[in-house]
Formats: C-alpha cells, sequence, structure tokens
C-alpha cells in the first residue's frame, strides 16, 4: 500500500476541517434576530353595536305613482321635496326618462370640454372603453339587465371621450342639439304631479325601513338597558310609511357588556370604536350612557358620535371594536428585552458586532413590546436586527 506523505495527510485534515466547520456553521446559528418593524396595536374588545338614532318616518296618504327625486341615502334639506306623486305611471317614467337624457348632456359637454390633448392619456381612454365594453358584455351574459343602461351610457361616454382626444369632435353639436330637442319633447309633455311629499327635518333619506325606527328611542337613552336588548323586537311599519329620514344630529350606538368590561369606563370618556364600514372605519365617539342590569351583571354602554353619511344612516347592527387606547411604535419580541446595569433594552446586529441598545417601551403583551422609534444612533430604529436568541451576549461581542 502506498503511504500518504505527512504535508498531503494535512492537508486532507486542514480540508475535512474546514468542511466540518463550514457545515456546523450552516446548521447552528449562534443568535437568532428578528426585524424592528413598525406596528400599531390598541386595547379594544369587540362587541355588537345597535345603532340608536333620530329618525322620522315618511308617509304618503295619497293614491297615485310616487317618483322619487331624493336618491337613496342622499341628503336632503329640511322642506325639500323627495318625491312627486302623479296621477298615472307614464309622468313616473318620462322623469326618468329625462333623468337620462339630463346625464347624457352633462357627459357630453363635459367631453366637449376637453381642450389640453396633450395632456391627456390616450392609452388610459381605450382602456377605459375596452373595461366598459367588457363590464357590458359580462352584465348581458349573467343577465345582470337592470344594470345595462347604466353601463352603455357609461360605454357612450367613453368612447366619446376618445374621439375627443382623436380630434374627432365634429359630431358633438349635432348630438348636443339633438338631446335637447329630446330633452324638451319629453318636459313639455310631462304633466303637473297632483302632490308633493316634502321633508319635514334634514337629514338622510333612505327608502328602506327596518320596524326599529320608533322601537328604538333617543329620547330617553337610559331606558336602553340590557334586559330591554334581550327582549329587543321590531315593529312593521305600516303600508303608508315610505321611507325615513336619519338626523345628521347627534345618534347613538349601544352594546351590552358584562358588568366587568363596562367598569373600564366612565361617563364622558373619549374613545375610538372601529368599524367594518368602508366610508367609516373608524368613529370618535364619547360615553353617554352606563345602564346597569337589575342582576347587576351585564350593562349596556350607549356611545355617542357626530359623524354621519348614507352609509351610517343605513346601518342598524354589526361587529364594531371599542378601543380605549391606540400603541405604536416598533415591534418586538417580548423574549428578546435584557436589563443590563438595571437598564432595559436589546441586543442588535451591528455588523460583525451586537451592540446593546436602551429601549422606552409604550406597550407590552405575553408576546411581544412596542418600543418608541428612534432615529439616533445608539438606540433601537426601524428595520434594525435584534437578537432573539444567543449565549453570553455582552456590547461589542464579535459574531462569526
Amino acid at each position: 500500500m502506498k503511504k500518504i506523505s505527512p504535508i498531503k495527510a494535512l492537508i486532507v485534515i486542514l480540508a475535512l476541517t474546514f468542511l466540518i466547520h463550514q457545515l456546523v456553521s450552516s446548521l447552528y446559528k449562534p443568535i437568532t434576530t428578528e426585524t424592528a418593524k413598525y406596528f400599531t396595536s390598541n386595547d379594544g374588545f369587540d362587541i355588537t353595536g345597535i345603532v340608536i338614532r333620530n329618525e322620522q318616518l315618511v308617509k304618503s296618504k295619497r293614491d297615485g305613482v310616487l317618483h322619487f327625486l331624493t336618491e337613496d341615502g342622499s341628503r336632503v334639506a329640511k322642506d325639500g321635496v323627495i318625491a312627486n306623486i302623479y296621477s298615472s305611471e307614464t309622468s313616473s317614467i318620462i322623469l326618468s326618462d329625462i333623468a337620462t337624457v339630463e346625464k347624457k348632456i352633462k357627459n357630453l359637454k363635459d367631453v366637449m370640454s376637453i381642450n389640453n390633448v396633450a395632456a391627456s392619456n390616450l392609452d388610459a381612454a381605450n382602456f377605459n372603453v375596452s373595461k366598459a365594453l367588457n363590464s357590458l358584455i359580462l352584465s348581458s351574459a349573467y343577465g345582470d339587465y337592470n344594470n345595462i343602461p347604466n353601463l352603455s351610457e357609461e360605454l357612450l361616454s367613453n368612447i366619446n371621450r376618445r374621439k375627443a382626444l382623436l380630434g374627432e369632435t365634429s359630431s358633438f353639436s349635432e348630438q348636443l342639439k339633438s338631446l335637447n330637442d329630446e330633452l324638451s319633447n319629453y318636459k313639455n309633455s310631462l304633466q303637473q304631479p297632483i302632490s308633493k311629499i316634502k321633508a319635514n327635518q334634514s337629514g338622510y333619506f333612505l327608502s328602506v325601513t327596518d320596524g326599529y325606527e320608533t322601537v328604538l328611542d333617543i329620547k330617553d337613552l337610559s331606558t336602553i338597558t340590557p334586559d330591554f336588548l334581550d327582549k329587543l323586537n321590531k315593529k312593521e311599519n305600516d303600508a303608508s310609511v315610505i321611507g325615513k329620514i336619519v338626523s345628521d344630529y347627534e345618534w347613538y350606538i349601544s352594546a351590552k357588556m358584562t358588568l366587568n368590561q363596562s367598569l373600564n369606563f366612565k361617563e364622558g370618556d373619549a374613545l375610538t370604536i372601529y368599524t367594518s364600514l368602508k366610508s367609516a372605519p373608524q368613529l370618535p365617539v364619547t360615553v353617554k350612557k352606563i345602564n346597569i342590569s337589575k342582576d347587576g351583571t351585564n350593562a349596556v354602554i350607549v356611545f355617542a358620535c357626530n359623524n354621519m353619511n348614507s352609509e351610517l344612516a343605513s346601518m342598524r347592527t354589526g361587529p364594531m371594536t371599542v378601543v380605549n387606547h391606540e400603541y405604536s411604535g416598533l415591534k418586538i419580541p417580548k423574549k428578546s428585552l435584557r436589563v443590563v446595569d438595571s437598564v432595559r433594552g436589546v441586543y442588535v446586529v451591528n455588523g460583525m458586532q451586537v451592540k446593546f441598545v436602551p429601549v422606552e417601551i409604550v406597550h407590552s403583551t405575553d408576546e411581544y413590546i412596542i418600543c418608541k422609534k428612534s432615529e439616533n444612533d445608539g438606540e433601537l430604529r426601524l428595520y434594525d436586527q435584534v437578537v432573539v436568541r444567543g449565549k453570553n451576549l455582552y456590547d461589542g461581542k464579535i459574531i462569526g
């Protein structure tokens, strides 16, 4: 057997040692880190809110065909006309045709006012035409025929806008004249209404009622107790009711909770309620009433709010979150927190070293802490690599 020279044996041993070292280094990490990221948390808890508002039922006492002039969910002024009553269906159809033609005239005038072709985007115009055409085709394919008139008008409007960008506007004046003539014919053939329905208060008009308008009364909020909510039943409105007006002044959210939960509140507290509504994801509220049940085990908190829009006006109940406090800062695992020389802080990786930096805790849970964000050297900063696990750590320790 051929003998291996001492030099070759040494080289083999060194190579094996290097490979073993690399393998161990890849499998064993002396420290584990997590990135400090900006985070917002709160100490809120979930409720099922029931909305109480000043709601006035709108009634029609005259026979005939009802035609709404106020769109559902829109604001109406006091003494504003909500709807007209006509003697026949023909007048209501003509009014709908008038509204359609007026919309076409407005869209065409908007297109004719485009005079800065250089600043316009032809690609975007082509995309809008294709998008409107596809929407029209899909509605037809799925049988959504009620939406076809609106989609057809949207397609025509986008086609006209593209024509305007290309300078093809010679037919617009003729279209506008034709539409104005059509509008005049409709108006001349329209009969006078036999009656008008006016608003007795300002607010948001809704054509749909839910039967709780006269059951939930804002006049005596002390009656909104746990027992009351447990027995809450709606009251069917009579056939003369055609809608309601929701006041845009102070309104209320009531929520049942345990007595212990209610002890976290006192009348006058300013809080925030999170909702699932797109138009009002956060509502500033104050605690208006705290009503305890007869047996003393439950309570109802009544929150007051002054924000209002059409979506809020139509909401009666839904999941919400009551937030006492909100905390923002850098989120790090709680197990990364250490105490060095009576100073609370964390170790962060700084190049090839670990560095101890003090932290100011804003909020703490069992799993994580939120620390004050800083831009200064020597303090915890955004995206720092915080050491979560490591042995024999000290400030300035070299890591490989």
